[in-house]
């Protein structure tokens, strides 16, 4: 249980989120994963070597920018939800998920101040989410995209490592070494699963496949929150307990995008660079493929223009749930 001033509360809630919010002006959130990119366009290219890590690649592209919209729209929901709590009309919740909390902060602040004494301490009781990715599977897409045996791709994982370590396992369970049971940090290979983020031994389109969709298809627990000021501290009881109830229902799901972006944000640096190194090489790479030059070129270049709207999708929710950990006192 922790305890955080009302005036703390709302200068964090307010000030922080919509700083940072402004952060990116005029933001367009894309309403189709992977904008022009489409894996299956360019006819047989996929044949070759070459062609099927490029292949994988693009797929990756899709999800990503896919689930980088998801988040930010999770976030924007969100903040949806709590001003409809708040009494806040639908004409106010329009807009971009960065417009919507923009607005939505500025009216927690309001009611916060006008509804809790200055100084007042706020009991909050969190419990955050846990993420778990499955490196196994990340492993057979790695050696599809490699044409390689599963047991040839090396998966590590940054956090805690379940299931078996080839290395030196660092925890409250296990021994490592050449296969050894693990649960905790592994420094070496982990198979099984891992909770932080994962990392492929592979070429690079195939490395951010693997992960990519390790973190995509990551399964999480659900965080718990809850939040109550003593009655001595309120000083109007129908908008605090409005400020209170948007709080309790609209913070834990910003706390659950929270916890799938440190793993997803790995991956989406690992896709990032890869699209640049691609966009560098494009001219040369797209005429490897001859007839499908042309197509390939087009490809590539809309992996590369994803990259910025990704990064604008995942800034606005990384923001937003930094202040919401800010205000609630649970970072």
């Amino acid at each position: 249980m922790r305890n955080v001033t009302a005036r703390s509360l709302w200068i964090a809630t307010a000030i922080i989120a919509l700083s940072a919010l402004t952060a990116c002006p005029g933001a367009k959130i894309p309403g189709r994963g992977g904008g022009g990119v489409d894996p299956n366009t360019c006819g047989n290219y996929a044949a070759t070597d070459a062609g099927r890590k490029l292949k994988a690649f693009l797929e990756a592209t899709v999800k990503v920018d896919t689930e980088a919209t998801r988040l930010v729209n999770v976030v924007g929901e969100s903040c949806a939800i709590m001003g409809r709590e708040l009494g806040m009309g639908d004409g106010e919740l329009k807009g971009t998920p960065k417009e919507t909390c923009d607005r939505v902060f500025a009216r927690l602040n309001d009611d916060l101040k006008v509804s809790i004494k200055v100084g007042a301490k706020l009991k909050v009781e969190y419990k955050p989410a846990v993420c778990t990715l499955d490196l196994q599977a990340s492993a057979s897409a790695a050696a599809q995209c490699e044409a390689k045996a599963e047991a040839d791709i090396n998966m590590t994982c940054s956090g805690v490592c379940r299931g078996t370590c080839d290395g030196t396992c660092k925890g409250s369970a296990g021994t490592g070494g050449s296969g050894g049971d693990c649960n905790g940090e592994c420094s070496g290979t982990c198979r099984g699963s891992c909770e932080g983020s994962a990392s492929a031994d592979a070429s690079a389109e195939c490395r951010a496949q693997a992960e990519v969709n390790a973190s995509v298809d990551m399964t999480c627990t659900e965080p718990e929150f809850t939040v109550e000021a003593e009655a001595g501290a309120i000083i109007d009881a129908s908008k605090a307990e409005k400020a209170l109830s948007a709080m309790r229902v609209g913070f834990p799901k910003i706390f659950s995008v929270k916890a799938r972006l440190e793993p997803f944000g790995a991956a989406v640096k690992t896709w990032a660079r890869t699209a640049t190194e691609l966009g560098a090489a494009g001219r040369d790479l797209a005429n490897s493929f001859k007839d499908q030059a042309l197509c390939i070129t087009g490809q590539i270049k809309a992996a590369v223009d994803a990259v910025a709207r990704v990064n604008v999708s995942i800034e606005v929710s990384v923001e937003v749930s930094a202040s919401a950990s800010g205000s609630a006192g649970t970072n």
